[in-house]
């Protein structure tokens, strides 16, 4: 029997990582599942190219204070109301490495995660977050794409433990 006591919801505060919410969420409070929300900071300044600038600006990350602060209140905003123990983190380092190292580390056993759709050309140059996460993380990955936030009123319901019915145009389910 899957038992899944502990949920992964990382986010970049995008509307593609607020895609996986509701699933990360409905998931947690059906299994009884404490709810990890996290946020990678990838570096401490990066330089990026302005040609119309004539050259660069170096772009500072946010100060990990501002960036805990930002993720309480993402909770808040985000998970109010939700009936199972929420733990937040801000981790510092390469986003997927952070994800999957700190799901290892403390026991998640579900990463739920949005995904975005972008060219084929893209992913297979520079990959995605969400696809290296699938790749390297120790227990199962749910990848949500921007369409199935768009059917989030019909989209996932867990009517049993370790059932899931999803309803939408081309599936409806009991």
């Amino acid at each position: 029997m899957v038992t899944i006591q502990r949920v992964l919801l990382p986010t970049d505060f995008t509307e593609v990582a607020e895609n996986a919410v509701p699933f990360a969420r409905s998931l947690a409070e059906r299994y009884g599942a404490t709810l990890h929300v996290v946020h990678v900071c990838e570096s401490v300044a990066t330089s990026v190219p302005v040609p119309e600038a004539g050259g660069a600006v170096m772009m500072l990350a946010p100060n990990e204070n501002e960036l805990k602060d930002l993720l309480e209140q993402f909770v808040r905003e985000r998970l109010s109301g939700i009936r199972v123990p929420v733990v937040t983190a801000v981790l510092k380092g390469s986003r997927a490495t952070e994800i999957t190292r700190y799901a290892r580390e403390t026991g998640v056993d579900l990463i739920v995660i949005g995904t975005h759709l972008r060219g084929v050309m893209n992913r297979i140059i520079f990959g995605s977050v969400s696809k290296s996460v699938l790749e390297h993380a120790h227990c199962p990955v749910l990848m949500v794409p921007p369409a199935a936030a768009a059917h989030e009123e019909t989209g996932p319901m867990v009517d049993q433990p370790g059932e899931l019915l999803t309803r939408g145009p081309d599936n409806d389910a009991p």
